[in-house]
């Protein structure tokens, strides 16, 4: 009897000790199916090639599900950890369970010494530890599909005890694959961080929630990276804000793109014609405002290399900023289209629904919405009391009834437990649960829902919400001081881009096409 056939009795002992008569029937037909498949072969132990041919034989559901059941009985017998067809292990390594964990980490102390330790105790500890940040069931599950990977990796390597290094080749191994275009970017992060979380519980028995920084690699060769790395240092010694930097950093990103360099030593020979190139190639990429944004940025890029000593020559004067039109009249939403936007809000996340309401319906910058703190809020008044952050100005609002019930029905029934202690209104929906910096992708996301488009021009900005609360109140001849005090406007000056939407006001102003041609000076006279 050859190392197969052993296996597979074996398996069906076992099968006949657990299945009821009629089912270990059926699963001994296709047990006993396997050594003689082999036979035909000419393999005589368990083995990947085996298992696949015998897998491929199935013509119908019902077969297959036979068949593979059958594989995966000899595998886990065998210990072959052999891959399913879809490149899953046919036997998966279980994880230790919470109580099983618990009673391990009584009798250890920490921080645990590499090699003491199965790392599946420390994914129980890490999935407990991580519970009072009451993450959503998709991110949890995220989560533990992460520390199931490197668990299986550590098992296919032979040995699931924990070790900082094991750790810290699987984060590697999962950047290479980032870099490879093998993994999304996001599957990296979340590899990363649940390792992070696992090496913190290992030093410390505990996880307390912060930001994970890494280096974002985004050029794709490694001397370019290089160059990146150093410009973005440089930024920084500029006491420049975040946002600039990342601004600079994703012109820098694209005039690298745009050279159609393939490492640092490339620059060295930069040619006019290439930076040309370059402009052609962003001003198919970007829009016009966008076009009107980077390009000055390019300029500076482009003396940063030369000053630097990469570039041969200063080619910044070879850029210039694109010239256009502003269009003076402001996107805003008509009555029909503000009714969709209403209709899809019903459907929307409770924070959305009242974060959108108070910038229909009160005309709040994207800023102030996201700012809004509690102590702003007087509710025996109804009254909404703040600073506007872009003037600082004190602005004193009417809480509306549809909108004073938003906000109560989103803290309420949605907002997160877990950011009680934060004194900003709308947070996060995930941890960690600090106040929003910016509404945009709520509005942009709800309009698109909607299918509605703006009036004048394309917009999907929060700010479309205020230009359309001040094109209803023009139609319906509000005092301009209403207006004027409505949208916190520290003088009348600052309304005159709204006013331009009024299409019968502006109808008014034109002169009339009779004076033209008419003469208001007599030949001859002089005026000393």
């Amino acid at each position: 009897m050859n190392n197969l056939k052993t296996i597979v009795s074996t398996v069906l002992e076992q099968q006949r000790l657990q299945l009821a008569p009629t089912t270990y029937d059926v699963r001994r037909r296709y047990l006993e199916q396997l050594p003689v498949f082999a036979e035909e072969k000419g393999i005589s132990n368990p083995c990947q090639e085996l298992y696949d041919s015998y897998v491929s034989r199935a013509t119908t559901p019902d077969l297959r599900f036979q068949l593979f059941h059958a594989v995966r009985l000899v595998d886990k017998e065998a210990g072959t950890k052999a891959f399913t067809p879809e490149g899953k292990l046919y036997n998966e390594p279980e994880i230790p369970s919470l109580e099983e964990s618990e009673r391990i980490f009584r009798k250890i102390s920490f921080p645990i010494s590499d090699g003491s330790i199965d790392t599946g105790h420390l994914i129980r500890r890490a999935e407990h530890e991580m519970e009072y940040l009451q993450l959503s069931e998709s991110t949890n599950w995220q989560y533990m599909q992460a520390w199931r990977e490197l668990y299986i990796n550590l098992y296919l390597q032979g040995d699931t005890k924990f070790t900082r290094a094991s750790c810290t080749a699987f984060i590697e191994s999962s950047i290479q694959k980032r870099k490879a275009g093998i993994h999304h970017e996001w599957k990296r992060k979340i590899q990363c961080r649940a390792t992070h979380v696992l090496l913190e519980i290992a030093d410390t028995g505990h996880f307390e929630w912060k930001l994970f920084t890494t280096r974002k690699v985004c050029c794709p060769e490694e001397t370019l990276e290089e160059l990146r790395q150093q410009y973005i240092t440089f930024l920084r010694t500029q006491n420049l804000e975040n946002k600039t930097i990342a601004l600079y950093d994703y012109s820098f990103r694209s005039l690298i793109e745009g050279l159609r360099v393939s490492t640092v030593s490339d620059l060295a020979t930069l040619k006019p014609e290439q930076v040309q190139a370059m402009l052609v190639f962003l001003s198919g990429k970007l829009s016009l405002n966008s076009r009107g944004t980077i390009f000055p940025i390019l300029r500076q890029n482009l003396s940063y290399l030369y000053t630097a000593g990469y570039a041969p020559a200063d080619y910044s004067e070879m850029i210039l900023t694109p010239a256009y039109q502003n269009m003076h009249l402001k996107p805003f939403l008509k009555s029909s289209d503000e009714e969709k936007l209403y209709q899809v809000m019903d459907d929307a996340p409770l924070r959305n629904k009242a974060m959108m309401r108070l910038a229909l319906r009160l005309g709040l910058r994207d800023i102030d919405i996201c700012n809004l703190l509690f102590s702003q809020i007087d509710w025996k008044k109804d009254q909404i009391v703040l600073e506007q952050e872009k003037t600082g100005i004190t602005l004193v609002l009417p809480l509306l009834e549809d909108v004073g019930n938003a906000i109560m029905d989103y803290i309420l029934n949605e907002r997160p437990k877990a950011a009680s202690g934060c004194p900003y209104v709308f947070v996060r929906r995930q941890a960690p649960f600090k106040k929003l910096e910016s509404m945009y992708a709520v509005c942009s996301s709800l309009l698109a829902q909607a299918g509605v488009e703006t009036e004048n021009r394309k917009s999907r900005g929060p700010h479309v919400c205020r230009y359309t609360l001040t094109h209803k109140l023009l139609l319906k001849k509000v005092p301009h001081q209403v207006i004027t005090d409505t949208l916190g406007h520290i003088s009348k000056e600052s309304d005159k881009p709204y006013l331009s939407m009024e299409e019968q006001m502006l109808r008014e102003c034109p002169l009339s096409f009779s004076l033209i041609g008419q003469k208001y000076w007599e030949e001859g006279e002089s005026h000393g």
